[in-house]
């Protein structure tokens, strides 16, 4: 029986959908590439008059994941300044589409993904949008498989080339930062219960999906058990970070251990040149009472961690950027004085604890282990960093409310595959792993199914760009990914792949990275040239493990 014209969208590109997108014909088939470990995922619009549409897989070599896309708002659209201080939103809304977003603000687009493990998936507006990501079965060969994906009446037929080659596992340290308080409000859950850990296991389990490798814990007052003397205690913090460790991770940040201080209305003093102690916010880290609860506070720390075993799977921040918003170079000085000091104190009682920070500049030398620079900084200073490379010394990457404009970067007006580029971007310039600060910064009053442009509370721009802060979303039943969660995961496995390639043959991965990366503001992000790119760097990792 020949099949019914189906009116729709599909595609199996690294790209959004919109709720309100152009439609066409579908296709009855597509074709996908993959390792025999990937994950690839096709996105499927279908115009339909049902309430509702049942999802179907047919295949012995895959089990399906899914999720019914739902549609989030974007309320601005990200400035064009490269600085964390400029304006991060256009809140008053541009005449034209700017050229470096996909679409003129207000609208909406399909990032959030609801599990649909029965494979019902729920219409809107006449359109039913539905996420299918293929797992492999255990011990998949390599070769070329055939799926037939059904969603009501529609059927297409999917040509799945796996080639003869695995994405090494946890290989790209990958660390996205996400806030308790957070999941104990979305999700209505008082912290400490049996409820709370399970649902943090979940989410725990979303940063594993991603391949993420690290977990950071902030440290707050909580563990200062008295003040008169100052003493401290971390015992709170064991649940939590067992789960953690249970759950796959390879090492935990910690963090801070210096303060910027407050400004009297209680805004953080982001120009500070005095670093204050982290739990004793009123002291100086550079005073005889700073540096003693300082000591207290590290030594405390240390004998908890080595009470676990746990001392040498720890790598610290002092201070987040302790490069940026300061006043003058005096200020700068000043604070590099002070964060010494504080790394001396952390490496006497934590004698193998690596220092990470995210940074603007190699100035913190002798300071930092593991240096952070975001992308513009990276460039700015990429000899010198590149230099601290060559001496064995590990330079990463990260972005978070900027850079903005052209720069690569995750957030909801940019083309989803940039989100994904990052990754070839770490690649490109030898980096060793990428930070991101949003996980599920979620602050009191913030609903991102209602609005994704984040509250900026640190007295400095305007707010946050829509998605920068969060990759998940508070579902019901816990975390739902989202396109941008999917897009970084493949980006991880990305960069996997690509230091395969590079430890083979340098020059044919520096030819094929150039290909769609040159810098961070000059890529192809044509997701048509990124497919084409991506399976050849299958083919080339397939060829050269038969050598």
């Amino acid at each position: 029986m020949e099949q019914r014209i189906h009116r729709g969208a599909l595609s199996g590109r690294e790209e959004f959908f919109y709720p309100d997108m152009p439609v066409g014909y579908l296709p009855q088939g597509l074709r996908l590439a993959m390792p025999r470990n990937g994950r690839p995922g096709v996105q499927l619009l279908l115009e339909t008059d049902a309430g509702q549409l049942d999802a179907s897989l047919e295949s012995d070599a895959f089990v399906p994941e899914f999720f019914c896309m739902k549609a989030v708002p974007v309320e601005y659209n990200t400035g064009d300044g490269s600085e964390q201080g400029g304006a991060m939103v256009l809140e008053r809304r541009p005449a034209c589409k700017p050229l470096y977003t996909t679409r003129l603000a207000p609208f909406a687009v399909y990032d959030c993904l609801k599990p649909a493990r029965d494979g019902v998936i729920e219409t809107q507006n006449g359109r039913a949008a539905l996420y299918l990501c293929l797992c492999p079965r255990s011990g998949l060969a390599a070769g070329a498989y055939t799926a037939m994906l059904r969603m009501g009446s529609y059927c297409c037929r999917l040509d799945i080339r796996v080639y003869d080659i695995e994405i090494p596992q946890d290989t790209f340290p990958v660390t996205n930062w996400f806030s308790l308080d957070a999941i104990s409000r979305c999700h209505g859950l008082q912290k400490d219960t049996p409820a709370f850990y399970e649902m943090v296991r979940r989410y725990a389990r979303a940063m594993r999906r991603i391949h993420q490798t690290m977990f950071y814990i902030e440290l707050d007052e909580a563990c200062v058990a008295s003040r008169a003397p100052y003493t401290f205690d971390f015992e709170y913090l064991r649940p939590l970070i067992r789960l953690f460790f249970d759950e796959g991770m390879q090492k935990m940040e910690l963090g801070a251990l210096l303060s910027r201080g407050f400004l009297p209305d209680g805004m953080p003093d982001m120009y500070t040149d005095s670093f204050k102690c982290a739990m004793a916010p009123e002291l100086p880290i550079d005073t005889p009472e700073g540096y003693a609860v300082t000591v207290c506070f590290v030594q405390a720390l240390a004998e908890f961690l080595r009470k676990y075993g746990w001392q040498d799977k720890v790598v610290f921040h002092i201070h987040d950027e302790p490069d940026i918003h300061f006043k003058n170079e005096a200020s700068l000085l000043a604070r590099k004085r002070q964060y010494y000091l504080a790394a001396g104190i952390l490496r006497k009682y934590l004698p193998n604890v690596r220092v990470i920070e995210a940074v603007a500049s190699p100035e913190f030398r002798g300071g930092v282990d593991i240096w952070v620079p975001g992308t513009p900084g990276y460039e700015a200073r990429q000899a010198d960093f590149d230099a601290l490379t060559a001496l064995g010394e590990s330079v990463w990457a990260y972005v978070c409310c900027g850079p903005e404009g052209n720069w690569l970067n995750r957030f909801l007006d940019f083309a989803l595959l940039k989100g994904r580029l990052l990754f070839w971007g770490c690649a490109a310039n030898r980096l060793g792993g990428f930070l991101h600060w949003g996980f599920n910064q979620f602050p009191a009053g913030m609903d991102p199914f209602a609005g994704t442009s984040c509250p900026n509370h640190t007295g400095i721009g305007t707010n946050f760009p829509c998605g920068d802060s969060f990759l998940v979303y508070p579902g019901t039943d816990g975390p739902w990914p989202g396109m941008r969660m999917e897009a970084a995961r493949r980006g991880a496995e990305d960069a996997a792949l690509l230091a395969l390639l590079r430890c083979r043959d340098e020059a044919a991965h520096d030819a094929l990275v150039a290909r769609v990366f040159h810098d961070n503001q000059n890529y192809n992000d044509d997701p048509a040239v990124f497919e084409a790119v991506y399976e050849e760097l299958l083919h080339l990792l397939e060829e050269g493990g038969k050598a």
